[in-house]
């Protein structure tokens, strides 16, 4: 979990996958983030109500790796809506491993659907942490 600095889609990109790059299961993040990037370009992974779940599979991510990023400012982030995003989920995942992404993906939109006004509302980064554990 981060609070995001960026106010721009391609700065938050970096910054999540950064963050995730932090992982020994990420062998190789400069393809992770073109991944992402080009993922972006098929279609904006902004769902509205303020939540983007940007994601990529490839062969140089180990096991699936979720990332969360907050920013209580929003970010100008081409959503559904077009309502600022201030919720950001990456999934990283291994290539080849639908099924488990799809399961991934539900539980993280179950998460998010009940968690979503305790993540902004929470004081802090170990506020958010603990609901994630509690969920």
């Amino acid at each position: 979990m981060i609070e995001l600095e960026g106010r721009a889609r391609s700065e938050v990109l970096r910054e999540m996958v950064d963050h995730l790059a932090e992982s020994p299961d990420i062998v190789d993040a400069r393809a992770f983030h073109r991944a992402v990037v080009e993922r972006e370009k098929l279609v904006s992974t902004g769902i509205g109500f303020g939540i983007a779940i940007p994601h990529a599979k490839i062969p140089g991510i180990r096991r699936f790796l979720v990332g969360l990023g907050r920013s209580r400012d929003g970010i100008d982030y081409p959503s559904i809506d077009d309502r600022p995003v201030q919720i950001v989920v990456m999934i990283g995942g291994p290539d080849g491993k639908q099924s488990e992404y799809l399961k991934l993906l539900a539980s993280v939109q179950r998460f998010l659907k009940s968690e979503k006004d305790s993540i902004l509302e929470a004081a802090d980064v170990d506020a958010i942490r603990e609901r994630i554990r509690a969920f």
